[in-house]
């Protein structure tokens, strides 16, 4: 039995889906545990609905203690000899859990992992971990777990949603995870599992969307949100340390401890404006092309933080008619082509290196000047 586990906050406007592709998985032998972490709208009475027509699904309703919390509440409660996720505003297709059932059964492995899709609006692109498909040992993985060389690429995503585990393994490592962290709390659990596990299989399987939709954009900024960087970090240091593997993983996680405070906390990088994009003059004019979380952590910055020193001439996607339909002031990419002189940057807002330079492509065939372009420092 694999015990799928939802936690569940004010997602009633996408919860139907999302239950209905784990209710129609083709691997029957499903145990599925809503965890109602103290909703406000109607998805309470979503799950107990689904619980009176599915005799699989079971219902846990609690006073809201975030995702940690409901997720612990799912363990204390599943019964399978495998754990998924899911996030209740996101959905699987039908054959996920089957295809890494198989892999399981076949490898005897204590983690098995795979993709995903992030949809944004009508496109959807695929995201994998950064090690060929197969069955590793951790002293195979070490070298490339966190950072796979190229700034910001995992070896080894950190999500749980795209992994099943051994529930022995991840009950032991999620009971002793700190459940206040808001920024990382799937890494704080996903790295330490790995290092206890003997068998890790990794898949290119693909069967789980992220769909970003405006509940899942309001993540991307929280109150004490430095504060649960530094303690995310504190706990990772803490469990390299302890399984004598920090000479690997330490300057790894320098690495990622970069990427997240550009993603989640821009400002943590004072003095000096955007040093990861090794320093934006004041009185500049810049263009920002990206509208996921980094684009919009761009955004946040330079309004809140520097309004006065950085001027935002525009703001560009490529999905910019999907943002514009949820209320942002988002513009087509073509008219960065018609602002002439009218800019002195163009900050490319992705933190993979891989899809940055695909971006800087798009902006030269606009005649954006080479010189003009900004990305990550890797220093």
């Amino acid at each position: 039995m694999i015990s799928v586990i939802v936690p569940v906050y004010n997602s009633a406007p996408y919860l139907d889906k999302c239950i209905q592709s784990i209710c129609g998985q083709t691997y029957r032998d499903l145990e599925i545990i809503l965890v109602n972490d103290g909703s406000t709208d109607r998805s309470g009475e979503i799950c107990d609905a689904y619980a009176r027509r599915d005799v699989r699904i079971q219902v846990i309703h609690k006073l809201n203690g975030g995702p940690a919390s409901a997720r612990q509440a799912g363990l204390d409660a599943a019964s399978g000899k495998l754990i998924g996720w899911a996030d209740s505003d996101d959905w699987i297709e039908p054959d996920l859990f089957s295809q890494l059932a198989a892999v399981q059964r076949e490898t005897g492995a204590d983690i098995v992992t795979s993709g995903l899709f992030i949809d944004i609006g009508g496109e959807s692109h695929r995201l994998y971990d950064h090690m060929a498909s197969g069955v590793y040992d951790l002293s195979e993985l070490l070298p490339r777990l966190l950072y796979s060389g190229r700034f910001f690429e995992y070896g080894i995503q950190p999500h749980m949603v795209t992994k099943i585990f051994m529930r022995q393994l991840v009950s032991k490592i999620h009971r002793l995870a700190d459940h206040r962290l808001h920024a990382g709390e799937d890494a704080a659990v996903v790295y330490p599992s790995v290092l206890e596990a003997r068998k890790i299989a990794v898949t290119d399987i693909c069967g789980y969307h992220y769909t970003q939709n405006p509940g899942s954009l309001s993540r991307t900024e929280k109150d004490g949100e430095a504060e649960s960087l530094r303690r995310l970090m504190e706990i990772l240091k803490d469990a390299f340390t302890r399984k004598e593997m920090a000479d690997v993983l330490l300057p790894q996680l320098e690495q990622y401890k970069k990427y997240h405070y550009a993603m989640r906390c821009m400002q943590a990088f004072e003095p000096g404006i955007l040093m990861p994009y090794g320093g934006i003059p004041k009185g500049s004019r810049v263009v920002i092309y990206g509208a996921g979380v980094l684009g919009q952590q761009l955004y946040r910055y330079l309004s809140k933080y520097h309004g006065h020193d950085i001027e935002i001439v525009l703001w560009v996607d490529r999905n910019a008619a999907h943002y514009r339909e949820i209320g942002m002031d988002i513009h087509s990419l073509e008219e960065v082509g018609k602002l002439a002189n009218q800019y002195d940057y163009v900050l490319v807002a992705n933190t993979a290196e891989s899809a940055a330079n695909k971006m800087r492509e798009c902006l030269r065939e606009f005649q954006v000047p080479s010189e003009k372009i900004r990305w990550f420092s890797k220093e």
